[in-house]
């Protein structure tokens, strides 16, 4: 999830329109790291020094990394390291917008240094997926530190991010939430946790992005909302919901029951407090997820 919340700081921050974050979301799985960008995230080389050694292979038939040995920037174990560690999905998504022309190396450096010092993060933190910098980033970006039970919307957003990329895909972006009374949409899926708290949950989107979701999700095509596209999309939030209720039970020791689902065309659904909607932007379309708690 490193990657989805790099492309929406720089979203955030200006520095990358969403018409060109959706199109390196697009563009990344084709994309072959270079070792330029892979040592200036780890910090060995500045952007200025990989631009030097770019402008001195246009005269000097050497590969990057011989280059950057003969000119002191790197060791020969240094480019050895660099090019055997797996690039992370955060670079990949650098390097194509580097490549794409959207962003310097200059600016990358910068981005990526300022998200990292922003989320207090390391390399190892992203190579190794930490869950607990995983959960910091979804609580300081939704700003759930603000709301009460904010451990709940945190652990379920983070386990919600974690369910897109198991069963729709990585090529999303999280944007800023809302807080609103009501989910209303064309096509709403609503779902109650209950037991020691009262959870609401639910998804909200036009009918072109809830039958693209539906897709993704069944691995099949459909030409229109039907009944079973209605149980194809209520099924992911019940598969989620359903992991989010065993954890709940095997790391905290609180006990809940989920609900059947509930389907709504053209209308809404209104929740008893105030809900976080969160838009997440995928390659189709925005779709917007809805949670609400109540203590009790």
């Amino acid at each position: 999830m490193f990657a989805q919340f790099f492309g929406a700081f720089l979203l955030n921050n200006k520095l990358v329109s969403p018409d060109t974050l959706a199109q390196a979301i697009d563009d990344k799985k084709n994309t072959r790291m270079r070792l330029g960008v892979l040592a200036i995230n780890a910090g060995l080389m500045t952007a200025d020094q990989v631009e030097h050694v770019n402008v001195a292979q246009q005269s000097v038939d050497k590969r990057f990394g011989d280059l950057c040995v003969d000119l002191g920037y790197l060791t020969e174990a240094d480019v050895d390291r660099l090019l055997s560690e797996q690039p992370t999905d955060y670079l990949l998504l650098g390097q194509t917008l580097v490549n794409n022309g959207s962003l310097t190396n200059a600016e990358f450096e910068q981005a990526i240094s300022a998200y990292k010092t922003h989320y207090q993060l390391s390399d190892d933190d992203i190579s190794n997926n930490q869950n607990d910098k995983l959960s910091a980033i979804v609580k300081d970006f939704f700003h759930f530190n603000t709301a009460e039970n904010a451990r709940i919307y945190t652990d379920y957003v983070t386990l919600l991010f974690k369910s897109f990329i198991r069963f729709i895909g990585d090529d999303f972006t999280p944007l800023e939430a809302s807080m609103v009374s009501a989910a209303e949409a064309p096509y709403v899926v609503y779902q109650r946790i209950h037991g020691k708290y009262t959870a609401e949950l639910a998804i909200g989107c036009p009918k072109e992005e809830y039958i693209a979701f539906a897709e993704r999700f069944a691995k099949e095509e459909f030409g229109d909302v039907d009944e079973y596209v209605n149980e194809v999309v209520g099924e992911f939030l019940n598969v989620n919901n359903g992991l989010f209720v065993v954890n709940e039970s095997n790391q905290s020791g609180i006990e809940l029951s989920l609900d059947p689902q509930d389907y709504e065309h053209d209308s809404k659904v209104s929740f008893k407090n105030q809900a976080f909607c969160i838009p997440v932007a995928f390659a189709f379309g925005e779709i917007d997820f809805y949670i609400s708690v109540t203590e009790g």
